[in-house]
């Protein structure tokens, strides 16, 4: 099983690209922010190309939107930020935009919405005996930030064999983690050495960041595929 996501910003005439992105590359479920094309022609563009896709319920969530020829997908936790939806009765599937950056007091926004999805993802395992999750979307933040590391929000470990233990003890509490490939994809070592480039004049500046990312519990590592 494929996933993909995009931010595709509002573009109005992004169909035959994501069309073309779903029909190379085998996609069977896509998770869009920010789509603002007509969804049916998107639809019947891939019907022409054998493909039959259909919308997911994603109500209350206007920022995400999923589109996908999995069947059998049911709607869990929405909200304006993000969505959640259960595959097959075998995956936890969440996709999102959390808050821009380029707010004043984006990180606290991030942290509340990280806080949500975390507390929803941890109820839900619980209930459905599942513990195959795949979060995916624009994160707004670095691996390295702390809405993705720190052990209260994500906790996105870039070591799959450190996140194989598959939780932490911190002061007497349990801290689930998850696996975050998107490490991998910094430095120099090959280009790019990340997905957003930055020259700012910040004190801080690691000019290439990653802010769209994916991130898995350690159980599905045996699925990723490292290279396509």
């Amino acid at each position: 099983m494929k996933f993909a996501f995009w931010n595709v910003h509002q573009n109005k005439a992004i169909n035959n690209y994501i069309v073309d992105l779903i029909y190379e590359n085998g996609i069977d479920i896509i998770v869009l922010a920010e789509y603002n094309d007509n969804d049916q022609k998107m639809i019947n563009q891939l019907i022409e190309k054998g493909i039959y896709m259909k919308k997911y319920l994603t109500s209350g969530c206007d920022r995400i939107i999923m589109y996908g020829s999995i069947q059998k997908v049911m709607p869990a936790n929405q909200n304006k930020y993000y969505s959640i939806q259960i595959i097959d009765n075998k995956y936890i599937l969440c996709g999102m935009h959390l808050p821009s950056r380029i707010y004043s007091d984006h990180q606290e926004r991030r942290n509340i919405v990280i806080d949500m999805i975390v507390a929803d993802i941890n109820e839900l395992e619980i209930k459905l005996k599942l513990n195959n999750t795949i979060m995916l979307g624009d994160i707004n933040e670095n691996p390295y930030d702390s809405g993705c590391l720190n052990a209260t929000k994500f906790h996105g470990i870039s070591s799959g064999e450190d996140a194989g233990k598959e939780s932490r003890l911190i002061m007497g509490k349990t801290f689930k983690m998850f696996y975050n490939p998107m490490w991998n994809l910094f430095g120099d070592f090959s280009y790019p050495p990340g997905t957003y480039y930055h020259n700012g004049s910040e004190p801080i500046n690691s000019f290439w960041n990653i802010y769209d990312q994916v991130m898995i519990r350690p159980s599905m590592r045996k699925c990723f595929v490292k290279k396509v």
